[in-house]
């Protein structure tokens, strides 16, 4: 992060004042985590259900902190007190990106957010100056940390956001600002918060709305939430998918497994991706290159592919295992029995764990995973959690007798120590809570006990 700020100037900008004696500290950075936190950091105390970063001040200024954002008056260094210093903290990214002329790419979706803002900002990165949200910090502590990392030379900012309720991402435009955005995808996730799934298109939809008629939507022309909203939108649009501007003429792997895309209108590109659903993130990215004068694509995007760590191809044991253990929802879930039924292999066996935050629909969902599971003609099915049930009910519905439903990973690992055999292919998946990850590292132990 290279802020370049007075600590007069910042706490003018969040409303605030200092001492005179402090007003020329140097303001370099902010940090809400002294373990990462650099000399000159502005470093904001804020709270949560299982921590208080007031606890943490000594060592804030122990490390250089220019000073903190806290609720109450501490020793070490000038603080800023404030009940609330996550307000301050956004209050000081909203006007942080007032007055920077870069532009931001706003970035939702109920799936592949994450993948598609990696893959347009490598684009942009081989031209231009561009900073992007890191990882998925995209909520509201994220965003304002994303935008304060625009610097006086960023050119182009990729900002992501998430919501699990209603006005979120109206609330993460405000700060942002956005010229251009783009959403992914429409589907079922966070339904517990958004109550319905109209609702979720309604607040997604928030990212188009911030942009006025001045700014740029890049619309998924396959996804009918998306068609109605760019249909609203007086400003420029970009259509990709099937049809429109950017489009996906055809798909396939070649004999070394790795995806062929022929794009219009930049041609054939090849990739080192297994998940078809990852293909709409490269028409994203394609459309806001081409949008800004990018014209080499397959060099970038191979290289953004290689950091992409959502979705992992273990050589494990003789045997692969597909790793998107990461998190999941109805979507997704779907998107991976999809690549599992497509790779090569002899078995074809999906481990797939609850997916959270599903509300009044979530045993409706878990049956629809399980008989996608049964009509992509999934080998076995092995379940893990709450909902474990469904999923099974739903799979066997279609046919799929080997579906199973288990009450620990450790009773998975050792079940698929018998039927998980060299030659098979297994993919993991399920809800960040379930640490469907853990599975490997049992069957890792029992496969090679039993050698």
């Amino acid at each position: 992060m290279s802020l370049s700020y007075t600590l007069e100037k910042a706490a003018t900008m969040m409303g605030l004042s200092v001492a005179p004696t402090d007003n020329a500290r140097a303001v370099t950075g902010v940090s809400t985590d002294t373990r990462s936190l650099a000399p000159g950091d502005l470093f904001f105390a804020l709270q949560g259900d299982n921590f208080d970063g007031n606890t943490f001040i000594a060592e804030a200024f122990a490390r250089g902190a220019s000073a903190a954002v806290t609720t109450i008056q501490q020793t070490g260094g000038p603080c800023l007190v404030h009940p609330e210093p996550l307000q301050l903290l956004q209050r000081f990214a909203k006007e942080h990106r007032r007055q920077s002329p870069a532009t931001v790419i706003a970035i939702t979706g109920s799936c592949g957010k994450t993948t598609t803002k990696d893959f347009a900002a490598a684009l942009l990165a081989s031209q231009y100056a561009v900073t992007k949200t890191q990882g998925n910090l995209n909520n509201e502590i994220g965003c304002p940390l994303s935008l304060l990392h625009i610097s006086s030379s960023t050119q182009y900012a990729l900002i992501e956001m998430g919501a699990n309720h209603r006005g979120e991402i109206a609330f993460l435009c405000d700060m942002a600002q956005p010229n251009e955005s783009a959403i992914t995808m429409i589907a079922p996730a966070h339904l517990e918060g958004f109550g319905s799934l109209d609702a979720v298109a309604q607040t997604k939809g928030e990212i188009v709305d911030a942009l006025g008629d001045q700014g740029c939507f890049y619309v998924n022309v396959d996804d009918p939430h998306c068609v109605a909203m760019a249909a609203r939108h007086k400003g420029d649009k970009i259509l990709l998918g099937s049809h429109g501007d950017v489009v996906l003429e055809s798909l396939q792997f070649d004999e070394s497994g790795e995806m062929l895309l022929t794009i219009h209108p930049i041609g054939t590109i090849r990739l080192p991706l297994v998940v078809k659903a990852h293909s709409t993130g490269v028409l994203f990215a394609v459309a806001m290159g081409l949008r800004h004068g990018i014209s080499e694509f397959e060099g970038p995007l191979r290289e953004a592919c290689k950091n992409t760590a959502r979705f992992k191809v273990l050589s494990f044991h003789d045997r692969v295992i597909l790793d998107d253990s990461y998190n999941a929802n109805p979507a997704s879930m779907t998107a991976a029995l999809q690549t599992l039924s497509d790779y090569p292999g002899n078995k074809k066996i999906a481990v797939l764990g609850s997916m959270f935050e599903l509300g009044d629909r979530s045993k409706d969902l878990h049956e629809e995973v399980g008989r996608s599971a049964g009509r992509l003609q999934i080998d076995r099915l092995f379940a893990l959690g709450p909902d474990a049930a469904h999923l099974v009910s739903g799979a066997r519905a279609e046919g799929l007798t080997h579906a199973t439903a288990y009450e620990s990973h450790d009773a998975i690992a050792e079940a698929l120590r018998a039927s998980f055999l060299p030659g098979d292919v297994l993919l993991l998946k399920g809800s960040r809570g379930m640490a469907m990850e853990t599975i490997i590292g049992l069957l890792d132990t029992l496969l090679t006990s039993s050698l």
